[in-house]
């Protein structure tokens, strides 16, 4: 194992200086901090691999020294050196997040045992959270393999970490959310993802909701808003946010503070702000229904999620990942979709997008009927419409393969250029 970065926190120079000589004969770098108020200072900075801190210390004890570092990193292992008057404490201690006590006087090599330990579990816990957040990241990208759903990822990735404000437009259904949740995800903020339905927000009490109170007793009572500190407010549907609302959040993008009721000073808050609008918002500038300023704020960055009809080729890899969801869900094996149906499946308007795939796919796992089963959305028409329809998503698939290539979308489809030309005007197909 690579050396450890150690904090040696103790108040008696010739003890401290003891232990660091001990933790550097073991392999490791101690860091020697002359007591509890010392470790708190520079909790600003690095902070290190393990912290073993004496009980007793003036100014700030070894219990004050856990609190403050309970409150940067929930699971920095600390472990406690402790008289024999004060064992009763360092168990609580143990119960508050310590990771270990040791009584003085203690045997150099049990110490040294108790540190690797420790140091141990630390990097396990640290292996497991790292393993968690890619698995978050994972869970929240957006599947599909045309040219426009890896733009929106590589695009997502690429302003992640930027502090800039984001508007996601596009259709109902067509995961907007869950390009939120992949900003978040990327973002490498510490805060939580909290959410506000635009369109459910309460007719009365809005200040209190978003920004909190002061109650009687001077306690902050947050809001949702508040909530999001630290990480991102994702402001679902926007675009049906009441127009006298709106200035409660050109407010909050504007100073980025937040004015509780009842309270006498505005609170900073440190947040990224993620919106998601199914109209144009442009549009409802121009019929007055939108506030354009509150547009300019939130308009950091904008980007357009593209419906299902746009992304075909997509359409059979987005229903086998909600099958798979499905079948799990249920433990169902996962049905082998044919041919046929994947072709359906890519000539089926859908105009709830992936909600309605989706539902699709949950039917199909549970065995029901209806209008939404996939054997049900075989395309109608004579022969030829049927032909023409098939032509035009395999001129689609390879289009994509060949990012509007049309010359190379000529050639792989062994047709001259002309020809498809003409095929794409007469199917009304862009590249």
């Amino acid at each position: 194992m690579s050396p450890a970065n150690i904090w040696v926190v103790d108040d008696d120079d010739d003890h401290r200086e003891g232990l660091c000589d001990l933790i550097a004969a073991a392999g490791h770098r101690p860091i020697p901090l002359s007591g509890g108020l010392a470790a708190r200072d520079t909790l600003a900075g690095a902070l290190p691999d393990l912290i073993l801190s004496d009980l007793r210390m003036p100014g700030l004890d070894g219990i004050g020294v856990l609190e403050a570092v309970r409150s940067v990193a929930a699971h920095l292992p600390l472990i406690l050196l402790t008289g024999h008057g004060d064992v009763t404490q360092a168990v609580r201690a143990m119960q508050r997040g310590a990771q270990d006590f040791l009584e003085k006087p203690y045997d150099a090599d049990h110490l040294l045992t108790v540190v690797e330990r420790s140091l141990a579990a630390g990097r396990l816990h640290a292996e497991v959270r790292m393993l968690r957040e890619r698995l978050k990241v994972e869970g929240a990208e957006l599947v599909g393999e045309t040219t426009a759903i890896a733009a929106v990822r590589a695009r997502l990735t690429e302003i992640a970490r930027l502090p800039v404000d984001v508007i996601l437009q596009g259709e109902t259904g067509t995961g907007k959310e869950l390009a939120a949740r992949s900003l978040h995800m990327q973002s490498g903020r510490s805060g939580p993802f909290v959410t506000i339905n635009c369109a459910a927000l309460p007719n009365s009490g809005i200040d209190v909701d978003l920004f909190g109170r002061i109650d009687g007793a001077g306690t902050l009572q947050p809001g949702r808003i508040g909530l999001a500190e630290g990480g991102t407010l994702f402001l679902d549907q926007i675009d049906v946010m009441p127009l006298e609302s709106q200035p409660l959040l050109l407010r909050l993008l504007q100073s980025r503070q937040i004015e509780p009721v009842g309270g006498r000073e505005p609170i900073e808050v440190d947040l990224r702000v993620v919106a998601s609008a199914s109209k144009d918002l442009r549009e409802l500038i121009a019929q007055g229904a939108f506030r354009q300023d509150l547009y300019y704020r939130l308009a950091g960055v904008e980007i357009h999620m593209p419906p299902l009809r746009q992304i075909a080729p997509d359409i059979p890899i987005l229903f086998v990942h909600f099958l798979t969801q499905a079948a799990a869900r249920h433990g169902v094996p996962v049905p082998e979709i044919a041919f046929a149906e994947r072709k359906a499946l890519q000539s089926h308007d859908w105009p709830g997008n992936a909600h309605q795939l989706r539902q699709a796919a949950h039917r199909r796992i549970l065995g029901l009927d209806g209008v939404t089963d996939t054997r049900d959305l075989a395309v109608t028409g004579t022969l030829k419409d049927r032909v023409a329809r098939f032509e035009a998503l395999e001129i689609m698939r390879v289009l994509d393969q060949c990012r509007g290539n049309t010359a190379r979308a000529a050639a792989q489809l062994g047709i001259p250029r002309r020809t498809l030309n003409a095929k794409m005007n007469r199917q009304g197909i862009k590249p």
